[in-house]
């Protein structure tokens, strides 16, 4: 380097030399309005060098200064960060020491100490957050989000802090914001459309879901929950009677999904709200002779019982008992609401039909026991209460959800515990209709 300034400074000199040489007159130069004065030419080429070197010293002068001020604010800046991350580890220790208090004096310190550094935020706020200090932890991680807008990690935390506070639309307005900047985030996607969920916003959890679906490049497990959302957005329109919507949007749901058995539940329910009593008891039982799904029968008896008219019920089951004599479930059922009709006789028949077929369940036997009670033939009546050994379970039958194995006395379109759609049923439906009848024994009705 010096080298090659001694060249550039003996090249000046040289030329200097030469100009000097060949310019050896004087010039007139004008200093004030009438005054002016004879200088040789020489001096004025050194007057201009000697300021324009004079104004390089001076910039060069700056800028080492400047240089130098950014050297000192770095080594202050690292020695911070270096006490912060002295601090921040500290407070790490006391808190999985279980040490709360100092873990949280230890991170504020190292908060306050380098408001750059983000995990000691991201320690305090899970700190704050265990320690139910909701309020702090939000705040906390808005201060940090004034320093660092854009980082995605410091948003989401702050999504898990309204979350916790129960201020779903906070939430909800900061996961819009991340999706704003990545649509492709599969995180923020998939909380902001269960917050949808929750907040019963089934429209928009249904747009979130179709995002999901394109960057899942259309896996069936998330079609199937895009399925389910429009029909609880179906479902939530008859709730609101908007009959005809819904009719429409379960059209919809089952040209995806034939065998969605809740859009077709629906669609006759959103029927006989309508007025359409026939048109819905149609799509029912229609409904059951398709899939041979009990739910079908369930709500049909809730429906006809509902309306004070067990009268239909039963002509409709001995109807499809005509067509379908064999048929479990549907023995089963019709032998539960003669029972509740005290049309003993006819309902403990259909029963002993349903036993001959191997259908061994606590639901039968109950209904078996509560026959034989009513006949009065308490020995066989107690045999088969103990058969069924849970009485607690009432005259209902047990729904099981396919995926998960929970149960539930009350048939609904969605899994309670793990939300899966479409999953609930009698328990072994499948192995039912695949066994050989035995042969009936049919108790006499003397």
């Amino acid at each position: 380097m010096s080298r090659i300034v001694t060249i550039i400074l003996l090249i000046m000199v040289i030329a200097f030399s030469y100009f000097a040489y060949y310019n050896q007159n004087d010039v007139t130069v004008l200093l004030w309005r009438g005054q002016a004065s004879e200088v040789p030419l020489l001096g004025v080429v050194l007057v201009s060098m000697g300021i324009g070197a004079l104004f390089v010293l001076i910039l060069f002068g700056i800028r080492g200064i400047r240089r130098t001020y950014v050297q000192v604010l770095e080594r202050m800046k690292r020695k911070r960060r270096e006490k912060a991350e002295e601090l921040y580890n500290k407070g790490v220790d006391a808190h999985l020491s279980g040490k709360e208090d100092k873990a949280v004096k230890f991170l504020e310190d190292a908060v306050g100490k380098d408001s750059e550094f983000l995990l000691p935020f991201f320690r305090l706020g899970k700190v704050y957050l265990g320690k139910g200090k909701v309020d702090q932890a939000i705040a906390l991680h808005q201060k940090a989000r004034v320093a660092h807008p854009k980082d995605l990690r410091l948003l989401l935390m702050l999504v898990d802090d309204f979350i916790a506070a129960e201020k779903f639309q906070d939430a909800a307005a900061v996961l819009k914001e991340i999706i704003g900047r990545d649509d492709g985030n599969r995180t923020a996607l998939t909380i902001l459309r269960d917050i949808q969920e929750r907040e019963n916003d089934w429209d928009g959890a249904v747009d979130t879901q179709r995002k999901l679906l394109k960057i899942s490049g259309k896996a069936e497990e998330a079609q199937a929950y895009l399925t389910g959302l429009k029909y609880q957005s179906a479902a939530d329109l008859v709730k609101k009677g908007e009959y005809d919507k819904a009719v429409k949007l379960l059209k919809e749901v089952l040209k995806e999904a034939p065998d969605f058995v809740p859009a077709t539940v629906s669609r006759g329910e959103a029927f006989i709200a309508m007025g359409k009593q026939d048109e819905g008891l149609k799509v029912l039982i229609e409904g059951y002779r398709s899939r041979k799904n009990p739910v079908f029968l369930q709500v049909l008896e809730d429906k006809l019982l509902e309306q004070e008219n067990p009268g239909k019920l039963i002509e409709i089951y001995q109807e499809l008992l005509e067509k379908m004599p064999d048929d479990v479930f549907l023995n089963l059922f019709y032998g539960k609401t003669c029972l509740r009709l005290e049309m003993v006789d006819q309902g403990l028949m259909a029963l002993k039909k349903v036993e001959s077929f191997r259908y061994d369940s606590p639901f039968l036997h109950a209904l078996l026991g509560e026959a034989k009670a009513k006949r009065e033939r308490f020995e066989d009546a107690v045999e088969e209460f103990r058969k069924y050994m849970d009485i607690s379970l009432g005259m209902s039958p047990q729904y099981q959800c396919g995926n998960c194995g929970y149960t539930t006395r009350k048939w609904s379109a969605r899994c309670e515990s793990c939300s899966r759609w479409n999953t609930l049923t009698l328990p072994a439906l499948d192995e039912v209709a695949a066994l050989p009848a035995a042969a009936p024994r049919y108790e006499s009705q003397e």
